[in-house]
């Protein structure tokens, strides 16, 4: 018998953030900043900053993978090149302190690469003492975000919500405790791949990207 689709497949990622939307719009208080990770977090984020009329920023994080496993994260750095490592990865994927100090210097200089590209406020300027929506397409280790989060949180954010239109059990355990509030609309307890949630997971291209940002006016304040 074949499996049954599952009901909760989001077309693509700006459906997701329109669902997304909806579900925050209930739960502001305050003001805010929606802040996006690039990339695919950003086509998330602009339905949100749409319906909710909050400013878009941009805070930059990657995982940190090497060539054997491309697809296994052993950890994630942030723009200031602070990083958050699994060590059982590490220890699964026998990484030395060379192999992993490459995967770094490579990603910091794809963080460098965006942030000189991304014409977009950066969350930084918008810190400290104000909430933060950080928004993603979805978590699988929640590496990235984790790297995010610390982030927000050593330049002064004062409350952090984590918000995405789907999580593994894992992710959402962790985030239900790091983060003050934690939104998503699908938690999986057999999570595979972020991308299994969406019917369009294509990758996003820069021009892509800068497009979309270009559709956001840049706000005068908060």
């Amino acid at each position: 018998m074949p499996l049954t689709p599952t009901p909760h497949i989001f077309k693509d990622r700006t459906a997701a953030g329109e669902q997304l939307a909806a579900r925050l719009q209930s739960l502001l208080a305050r003001p805010c900043v929606i802040a996006a990770i690039p990339r695919g977090g950003i086509a998330v984020a602009l339905p949100i900053v749409e319906r909710l009329q909050r400013p878009l920023a941009i805070v930059h994080a990657c995982k940190l993978t090497v060539p054997a496993a491309p697809e296994l994260a052993f950890g994630a750095v942030d723009e200031d090149g602070q990083d958050v490592v699994d060590r059982q990865t590490v220890a699964y994927l026998e990484l030395s302190p060379e192999v992993m100090d490459s995967a770094k210097a490579r990603v910091e200089a794809e963080i460098r690469r965006r942030v000189a590209l991304y014409k977009a406020r950066p969350l930084v300027q918008c810190l400290p003492g104000q909430d933060v929506i950080l928004v993603d397409d979805g978590l699988a280790t929640g590496l990235t975000m984790r790297a995010t989060v610390d982030y927000a949180r050593r330049h002064g954010a004062r409350e952090i919500t984590v918000a995405v239109p789907c999580a593994s059990e894992e992710a959402a355990m962790r985030f239900r405790q790091d983060a003050d509030r934690f939104v998503s609309l699908i938690v999986g307890d057999a999570f595979g791949a972020v991308r299994g949630y969406y019917a369009d997971f294509a990758p996003l291209t820069d021009e892509e990207v800068c497009a979309m940002l270009a559709r956001v006016e840049a706000p005068q304040g908060l």
